[in-house]
């Protein structure tokens, strides 16, 4: 069998008997050309089972033990961040604080929206630091508190530093820098205020994790995590591709993270990686991700959310016989026996917006200083290998994560099993009430134009709401079936 994948292949030809040199010749030349085929911009395996243009990615089980109540309460008040802004200045800032409590927490933690953490820095200093994983990964739909689902409300649209330079006078005069509030707030602020100029999103909705994560790496020498003075290791390029938010929950099915399944090995690590923005060294980062192990655990267990409204179980039961003939060989299997493939699937199959994949490809810095950093030179280990392509996700609770494709780039399901009716220009309230479970997706009006910071503009480089045309050959009746059916996954 031959497997091919775009960064690197895997093959195994077993050797006919060769009785003369000329048919040794010759059969080395027919693997040199197979393998000038497949490499790079090819992935595909010559196994029937799998779909033309996609790869199995390498098995990756995640073995470490882990106790998943620890692992809840550690992301809820964890100090994984690594330093904050003292307890007593963010509680004086207006609309910092909320009543709902989302998280159910206590103490002072109780008063804080869920993407900030209070805790104490061991010089006793309380502390208030954010963005935590559940800035990014918790959110509400119609009302409805999920965590684990990708925040789509976000607003990485303005710049920051302003905010940051305020907060730096005014810690520095009210305590001085030689005090315990400075010294747990200036790794925070430090590390922060590199990132700003990297993490400015075209729209609302949009994620710029991995600019945030490359922008601060590139100030860490890799073997200790350590700050490398305010000079950069290698250049961060100014241009960043933001991503949608994936839900949390789809992570216990997955050999590989992210949406070009870049993210492979040990998931802890990978998952604590926000850690990098304030963390002081590898001493902090070992017993971070010792406390991860935690997290993983509760994420084993984390189920998608059900969905809310009545589903229509004939229409579904004819839905689940078109998913099973048109999306389950890439999407996998769902209700008594599961299953999940794992596949990545090439971007000229796919035929969605390539930047995102691209720009791994074409800007290895980042991946080349992750494996070679402590986190992928200890154990257990984990790398970044990006590929030229997308990983086909596991569809659990899909009726919840809208918007869709890998760049938020299609507002609801519906859209996305016709593509004629995708809207170049879209604009939504960022209300969470504002949202459609019969088309499963946000509610949105259609522009003729980008008219603000609250309407996707699929015209950009990287928000092409272009690919995944599947569903175009279904019949309207069939397409409505099929909707019925994702309601239940």
């Amino acid at each position: 069998m031959l497997r091919c994948e775009t960064i690197e292949v895997n093959y195994t030809l077993k050797q006919p008997p060769m009785r003369t040199k000329r048919h040794f010749f010759l059969f080395s030349l027919f693997g040199l050309l197979v393998l000038s085929y497949c490499k790079d911009e090819s992935i595909g395996p010559a196994d029937p089972e799998i779909p033309p243009g996609t790869a199995v990615l390498p098995t990756n089980i995640q073995a470490r033990n882990g106790d998943a109540q620890r692992g809840w309460d550690y992301l809820r008040t964890g100090d994984f961040i690594g330093g904050g802004i003292p307890l007593a200045v963010y509680n004086s800032f207006p609309g910092n604080t909320n009543d709902e409590n989302l998280l159910q927490r206590e103490g002072a933690n109780a008063k804080l929206p869920p993407g900030f953490n209070a805790f104490t820095t061991p010089s006793g200093v309380q502390v208030a630091s954010g963005l935590t994983c559940f800035g990014c990964h918790s959110g509400k739909v119609n009302g409805q508190f999920i965590p684990g689902l990708g925040n789509s409300l976000l607003d990485f649209t303005q710049n920051n530093a302003a905010l940051f330079n305020i907060l730096e006078f005014g810690i520095r005069n009210r305590y001085g820098e030689q005090s315990p509030e400075w010294q747990a707030f200036e790794p925070f602020v430090r590390g922060s205020k590199v990132t700003l100029p990297y993490i400015i999103m075209p729209f609302k909705g949009i994620n710029p994790a991995f600019a945030l994560e490359q922008a601060s790496v590139a100030h860490r020498r890799p073997a200790d995590l350590s700050w490398n003075g305010g000079q950069t290791i290698f250049p961060v390029p100014q241009a960043s591709i933001g991503s949608d938010v994936p839900p949390l929950w789809l992570a216990k099915k997955k050999y590989a993270l992210y949406y070009n399944g870049m993210g492979r090995g040990d998931f802890s690590k990978l998952l604590m990686q926000v850690a990098v923005v304030a963390v002081e060294d590898t001493v902090n980062a070992r017993r971070i991700n010792n406390n991860f192990k935690d997290v993983m655990a509760w994420l084993q267990q984390l189920q998608a959310p059900k969905y809310p409204g009545t589903i229509d179980q004939a229409l579904a039961a004819k839905g689940r016989t078109i998913y099973n003939k048109n999306c389950q060989a890439c999407h996998g299997t769902y209700g008594a026996e599961e299953s999940y493939p794992n596949l990545l699937v090439r971007l000229d199959k796919v035929g969605t917006d390539s930047a995102y994949a691209n720009y791994f490809m074409e800007n290895i810095q980042f991946s080349n200083w992750y494996t070679q950093s402590w986190y992928g030179q200890s154990a257990p280990r984990s790398e970044a290998k990006p590929s030229r392509g997308y990983v086909a996700p596991p569809l659990d609770g899909v009726w919840a994560t809208a918007p869709y494709l890998h760049n938020g780039s299609v507002p609801t399901l519906e859209d996305l099993l016709d593509s004629t009716q995708r809207p170049k220009f879209w604009r939504r309230s960022f209300e969470d009430r504002d949202y459609d479970l019969q088309k499963m997706g946000w509610k949105y009006s259609v522009e003729a134009n980008a008219t603000d910071k609250q309407t996707y503009d699929t015209t950009l480089k990287g928000y092409g709401n272009a690919g995944h045309t599947y569903g175009d050959q279904l019949s309207v009746e069939e397409r409505k079936a099929l909707l019925e059916y994702l309601k239940q996954l």
